[in-house]
């Protein structure tokens, strides 16, 4: 190692945020590998990372923090204290791609930084000679129990289950002298995370040790609750220096009003209690009814249900809204039922199967009967052009309620007055008072389900989203 290269080292030991603007590289998906940008803000959350022990940060979407925690945790491990540091977030996939962005920034590192690895595997990097490990916890409640570590790095902590457990787990491990930071966009008001980040009162009890970066931790300053509080740190788009009011207006396009409080304005407001309080019979519903023309692309969508199937009709106009024209909803009804109901309306207005671009169903439908044989197969056998993709709950009713009307105030979705059934469980369709997501009645949700099966079908078909829906084919 010459003269200039240790130099450089020893730069780098005294100071994270030299070594983050000088060496750091992170990936972009569109231009691959850039420069950590030397943003104030992301200075601030750096400085707040390391004089705090127990930090959350709530954040707007895509403001490179996760990005500063993981390059933080690997300066720690390769200058500072060790020990082992611990990546957590919503599940096992995400938290190993946290491991991936350490093992990017250190392939980009100049070969004078780079340790040897003894430990290189999809959860766990440990260095030679420096007595220190990365390791990636799946999201389970007794994950990190049976470590004591160094630091620990919380990921999208809102969207995490087993949260309270897994905080339960951590906070004994913690208690030797470790460091907390945990960082998320807002889920909602029913998580650990939203309630830590809330709440003034939060408190727990002085610990003592080490601390990130130093031997021993720095002084609270006076915002600080007290020794050993959360300190909430919140980063919103606004801070970033390249969010203007251009970027907010297609930023918030194709976004619902209340997805966009969450995930850009760090909203925890309680959810409403109409679950499509977007929808409003005088915009959304047509005032006669529609009649689909062959040449624009023509859907279906089906919720199987519990006896109670639901179909319902679709087209796509050139300028990219959608018309929901038709509707079937049976009453202990079986899929041969279903599919003769589904035959006699296609005749109705004048269609066929080869007019369909393709039909979006439940994944659960794919799950054999008693017969044997499962609705899908059922109809795929018939001929029937059948999609379908596993999907949350959440992100499917908010891509609906952007179709009603997004956060720029455009509407994609209108209903033929045909349509009784679905206009009906839009006026009744309502949260789970307890939980982020919609009550389960067992009537309106069959309609509403199979529109949110549309949409995340619909959606799936843009090469941006990696996980593309199945195909069923006889």
């Amino acid at each position: 190692m010459t003269h200039a290269e240790f130099s450089e080292l020893a730069r780098c030991c005294r100071s994270p945020w030299y070594f983050l603007t000088t060496h750091v590289k992170t990936q972009d998906p569109r231009h691959g590998a850039r420069a950590y940008p030397s943003y104030d803000y992301l200075r601030a959350v750096i400085e707040d990372a390391q004089r705090r022990q127990y930090l959350l940060v709530p954040k707007s979407r895509q403001m490179m923090v996760t990005w500063s925690m993981v390059a933080l945790y690997l300066w720690r491990a390769l200058f500072q204290r060790p020990g082992d540091y611990l990546f957590l977030s919503r599940n096992e996939r995400c938290a190993e791609e946290l491991l991936d962005r350490v093992r990017f920034i250190l392939e980009h590192l100049p070969p004078y930084m780079r340790p040897t690895f003894a430990v290189d595997n999809k959860s766990e990097l440990a260095f030679d000679g420096l007595h220190t490990r990365l390791l990636s916890l799946p999201a389970t409640p007794d994950g990190p129990r049976m470590y004591s570590p160094a630091a620990v790095f919380w990921d999208e902590m809102a969207f995490t289950p087993f949260d309270q457990q897994i905080w339960t787990a951590l906070q004994p491990a913690i208690e030797s002298g470790g460091s907390f930071v945990g960082v998320s966009s807002s889920g909602g008001a029913h998580n650990l995370f939203a309630k830590l980040a809330q709440s003034s009162s939060t408190r727990h009890p002085e610990r003592s040790g080490g601390s990130p970066g130093s031997d021993s931790l720095p002084p609270f300053t006076e915002e600080e609750p007290e020794p050993g509080g959360f300190h909430i740190h919140r980063i919103h788009y606004s801070q970033h220096p390249e969010r203007n009011s251009a970027w907010q207006a297609r930023a918030s396009q194709g976004l619902s009003v209340s997805q966009w409080q969450r995930e850009q304005e760090i909203s925890f407001a309680p959810i409403e209690d109409l679950v499509y309080s977007e929808f409003d019979p005088a915009v959304h519903i047509l005032t006669e009814e529609f009649h689909p023309r062959p040449e624009w692309e023509l859907y279906r969508t089906i919720d199987f249900g519990y006896r109670k199937p639901f179909v319902l009709w679709l087209q796509k106009l050139p300028a990219g809204e959608f018309v929901a024209f038709a509707e079937w909803h049976g009453k202990d009804a079986t899929t041969e039922a279903m599919h003769a109901a589904l035959t006699r309306t296609d005749i109705l207005f004048g269609l066929s199967e080869s007019a369909f671009r393709w039909t979006a169903c439940d994944p659960a439908g794919a799950h054999a009967q008693d017969s044997g044989i499962s609705p899908v197969d059922y109809l795929a056998r018939q001929g029937i052009k059948l999609r379908y993709r596993p999907s949350r709950i959440l992100p499917g009713v908010e891509r609906v309620k952007a179709a009603l009307r997004d956060a720029t105030g455009r509407v994609s979705l209108f209903i033929s007055p045909r349509c009784q059934k679905l206009i009906l469980d839009l006026h009744r369709y309502r949260w789970n008072a307890a939980r982020d997501e919609p009550l389960k009645d067992g009537d309106s949700d069959h309609s509403l389900d199979a529109l949110r099966y549309f949409f995340v079908n619909h959606d799936a078909q843009d090469d941006r989203i990696p996980a593309g829906p199945r195909i069923a084919r006889w």
